[in-house]
């Protein structure tokens, strides 16, 4: 007779969503994670935390905004070197924008936006009902400009 709650709570459970994604950088000790949480099946918000993780020294969770489940985006961009007083990711999160910094396992949101973003490594998205880490497509190198051809014979340079 106890087993009958359970049954009844398993097709209320059935449509949450826990989902996570991660992006390792800066070699294999650096990583960041998104997790996506769907408490209940009938509110289309979700609940998004990201892990910041660099072993042996930092592992630390933080929470995000949270979003309606259709528009769970969340860009990571890298600035360039020495923009900030540390290393840090910058995550857009719609109109919001936070810096992760694996230096100090901190998450910290701007309270304006950055002026400068610096390069877009990728973003979590929803695939489908899967989040996934997306990454930016990488530009490719220019190319070299063809080597000009000599003048005509009898024509000066």
């Amino acid at each position: 007779m106890r087993a009958w709650p359970l049954l009844i709570a398993l097709p209320l459970l059935a449509g949450c969503k826990n989902e996570t994604a991660s992006l390792q950088f800066a070699g294999p000790d650096n990583a960041l994670t998104l997790q996506m949480r769907q408490a209940w099946f009938w509110r289309q918000e979700v609940d998004l935390e990201v892990v910041m993780s660099r072993q042996p020294d930092c592992h630390r969770r933080s929470r995000l905004d949270s979003v309606a489940l259709a528009e769970v985006s969340v860009e990571v961009l890298r600035p360039e070197a020495g923009e900030y007083a540390e290393p840090i990711l910058i995550l857009k999160q719609g109109a919001r924008f936070y810096a992760v910094s694996t230096q100090n396992c901190e998450l910290q949101a701007f309270k304006v936006p950055p002026q400068k973003t610096g390069t877009l490594l990728g973003s979590f998205r929803l695939e489908g009902e899967k989040l996934k880490f997306v990454a930016a497509p990488t530009p490719r190198p220019a190319q070299p400009a063809a080597p000009a051809s000599p003048p005509p014979a009898g024509q000066a340079r």
